[in-house]
This record gives structure tokens, sequence and C-alpha cells, in this order.
């Protein structure tokens, strides 16, 4: 037998009034073991405050005084470039119109007044005949405009020449431009 049969058969044949009490303290006492005690918010706790009007406001964090707030997911998706370069595009240097954008490759022209017009090879070298400017010469593989010879403008190199295909190919920094005959 149970406790509860035990009891109910004891309240049944001689009912006192403890005994009849008892079932409604019992159920009193267990409701309130259930429920949760209410405490005091602390003193450090700032309390709830309203809820957002709209989701925007939702959206925007508050600001704290002194504190820099943290960019937002699509800040941080917008600020990282997507997709990649173009192995096969000459560098151009980085010129962007808005902050943030990416510059679209320019592409390298031989400079001004310079005319490819022919090539020599002598004993497995070859060396390219050119025209820049005012003044006529042959260049070979290495050579630097605005230190080894005149016939570049300064910065430009000469990167290789072939001679069986008459071309002549020059860089500039990381890119490269061909002349062909």
């Amino acid at each position: 037998m149970t406790v509860f049969e035990i009891w109910s058969k004891n309240v049944r044949s001689n009912p006192s009034r403890a005994e009849r009490c008892l079932p409604a303290a019992l159920l009193a006492l267990l409701l309130t073991g259930c429920g949760g005690v209410a405490t005091a918010p602390k003193a450090s706790q700032p309390p709830p405050g309203p809820a957002p009007a709209s989701p925007a406001a939702a959206a925007q964090p508050p600001v704290l005084t002194g504190l820099t707030p943290l960019p937002t997911p699509n800040q941080v998706l917008a600020s990282i470039p997507s997709g990649r370069d173009d192995p096969f595009a000459p560098m151009a240097p980085s010129v962007s119109a808005t902050p943030g954008s990416r510059p679209a490759p320019v592409r390298l022209s031989l400079p001004p007044s310079f005319r490819f017009t022919g090539v020599i090879s002598s004993a497995g070298t070859a060396k390219a005949i050119v025209d820049y400017g005012a003044t006529s010469g042959a260049l070979s593989v290495g050579d630097r405009g605005g230190s080894s010879t005149d016939l570049l403008p300064p910065g430009w190199t000469v990167a290789a020449i072939n001679a069986d295909r008459g071309l002549l190919t020059l860089r500039q920094g990381r890119q490269t431009v061909s002349a062909e005959l």
C-alpha cells in the first residue's frame, strides 16, 4: 500500500481537524516549492530598458560613452573584395576613384615617342633597334631607362628580346608590354 492509501483509510475512519487540513497544506507546500523565488535586481545590473519601437532601432546598437562600436556584419562583408583578379592581366598602379573600390586594371602601353624598328642577333645575343624621342640606338636585355640607357624612360627595363619572332618585351614595375615588328 502507498502512503496516500494508508492516510486516506485513516482519515475516513477517524478524521481529525489536522488530518482534514493535511491535503490542503501538502498542496500549498507543493505549489510554493515549484514556484521561483523572486529576488530584487542587483545594484550592479542596469534595469531593463523599454523594447525598441521599430526593427531599424533594434538593428543599431546603443553607443556607449568612451567605447568604439564594432562594425556590423554587413560593413565587414562590404570591406572584403570578392572574386579574384585575372592572373594574366597586367598589373596596374592602384588608383581608385572611390575609397574601398577595386581599381580596374590599366593596360600598360609603350612609352610615348618610342618606336621599335628592328632586331640584330650576333653570337647568340639579340639587340633591339629603337627610337625614343630624338635618340636612336640598340637595347639589350636588362637595360634600364634612366640608369643604363637613354633609349627608355626612367623605370622601364628590357625584359626580353626574341629575334626569331621580332618581339621586344619591356617591363615597368610588375607590368610588361610587348612590341612586335
